[in-house]
């Protein structure tokens, strides 16, 4: 499989209808701002235990492009404030289990490409990590460091201080066992952060001259979803071998790729989908590329992170 530049894009964790009949269980919990992070990314521990997280580089060598969008119900406060607009022809299923048994109308979508994000929440730095099965780069590529030009490397990074990260998934083959050569730990695709003590907090987001903000308030609901999908190319190969698995070592110096394996691995059907690019500039009411539609089998692209201290 080609996918010119590695995790995330359908891969990531599609879903595998696209009716929706059933209730939605992609909610965040009463009270809570929860914002989701699924597919092909990055979240390096600074200093002070904040998280930076960080998108393929769209330039990445040997990897397909990867998209990364924000994803939210309309109407919402947070989708306003971010400029989030419809995408014709998008399925979330396609890109998260939790999604399955939505109504696709009811989502809109903003692309991330060439953009940051601050995320603060309460008055600590540092951010509660429960998130145990990302994958532990420090670990399989012990001694190699991060990338010096990570935040201008990467297509999009997004800053998170205070709250807590937790093991999710959105594909079926999360929470598997996966080696890496002679390492071997599990794996998830996707990543719940929730905001500390259901504190204020704020989300602020620029893009060139673009600037946008918004506080979400002690004790009021917020969800948001980010995912980084790659663009379609073409269909997985083997679920249980994942060639492209060689794109998170492009996070660190001088790291030999290795590929992630497992035996159990099943891939994942899912519904024909677009992937979004709209922008809030957009002359339409939501935009989308053509001739973008995703393999109908998807492979797991999993969530890294580099730790300290580890």
């Amino acid at each position: 499989m080609k996918r010119r530049d590695f995790v995330s894009r359908v891969a990531l964790g599609a879903a595998a209808a696209c009716t929706f009949a059933k209730t939605s269980q992609a909610a965040a919990v009463s009270g809570q701002m929860r914002m989701r992070f699924v597919g092909m990314m990055a979240f390096v521990e600074r200093t002070d235990h904040s998280f930076l997280v960080a998108t393929p580089s769209q330039q990445a060598m040997h990897h397909m492009t990867h998209v990364p969008f924000l994803m939210a119900k309309a109407n919402t406060p947070i989708a306003k404030a971010l400029g989030m607009l419809p995408a014709r022809g998008v399925i979330p299923s396609a890109f998260d289990t939790e999604f399955e048994g939505t109504n696709p109308g009811e989502y809109v979508y903003r692309n991330l490409t060439n953009t940051s994000i601050e995320v603060i929440s309460g008055t600590a730095d540092a951010v509660a990590n429960d998130a145990t099965e990302m994958a532990q780069l420090q670990k399989i590529a012990p001694g190699k460091r991060v990338r010096g030009n990570i935040e201008r490397w990467a297509s999009t990074t997004v800053s998170i201080r205070g709250g807590r990260i937790d093991n999710s998934s959105g594909h079926p083959d999360a929470h598997k066992m996966w080696t890496f050569g002679s390492y071997q730990q599990r794996l998830t695709d996707a990543v719940n952060y929730t905001n500390a003590d259901r504190a204020a907090t704020t989300i602020r987001l620029t893009s060139a001259t673009d600037a946008r903000s918004y506080t979400i308030a002690a004790g009021e609901t917020c969800d948001l979803t980010m995912v980084s999908a790659a663009m379609p190319d073409e269909r997985m190969n083997d679920p249980m071998k994942l060639v492209h698995s060689e794109l998170v070592f492009e996070y660190l110096v001088d790291a030999k790729p290795v590929i992630a394996e497992c035996p159990d691995a099943t891939g994942r059907e899912v519904p024909p989908t677009e992937l979004p690019f709209v922008v809030p500039t957009s002359a339409s009411n939501g935009i989308i590329a053509s001739g973008n539609m995703f393999p109908p089998m998807t492979d797991f692209c999993f969530v890294s992170c580099i730790l300290l201290g580890s």
